[in-house]
């Protein structure tokens, strides 16, 4: 009988029982759906001592795998420093995968860092980015990159 470690995990943790959904988590680790999982829970300290490097790591794993709320939340890590070491380079390599997919969130932060100058984009790409989010979500942040950093003039 095989065990579904992602489901035992997830009953867990709708139960509230994060030591419990931990454990399965730990089990399941080679699916990436258990690694996004324990990204969370490290990112949270649900049932573990909170550990954005933990978090990061496991989010990196997930990422790697496709897990759209992993890339983004993987780029948002390295782009602010929570629990890694702050990089420009790698936070865009993870949102590039999340704007592959379309996430909006991840456009405005991969246009922020071409804004400034890192991750290997040029503001024009940084304009393209944030235009693509006022066009069709709007918000409040992206509209701050695009004012802060002179966007418009690209």
């Amino acid at each position: 009988m095989n065990i579904d470690f992602y489901n035992a995990g997830m009953n867990a943790f709708d139960g509230k029982r994060f030591e419990e959904a931990h454990e399965w988590f730990m089990k399941g680790s080679e699916d990436p759906r258990c690694s996004y999982a324990l990204a969370t829970l490290y990112y949270n300290g649900q049932g573990v001592e909170r550990s954005f490097a933990k978090s990061t790591e496991y989010y990196a794993i997930a990422a790697e795998a496709g897990i759209l709320p992993a890339q983004v939340s993987a780029g948002f890590a390295y782009a602010n420093a929570m629990g890694v070491p702050e990089d420009f380079d790698k936070a865009a390599y993870y949102l590039k995968m999340a704007v592959a997919q379309g996430e909006p969130a991840a456009k405005v932060t991969l246009g922020e860092i071409y804004a400034k100058g890192y991750g290997g984009g040029s503001r024009k790409e940084a304009a393209v980015l944030i235009k693509e989010v006022l066009a069709s979500t709007g918000g409040e942040e992206a509209y701050d990159v695009y004012s802060r950093y002179e966007l418009h003039n690209v």
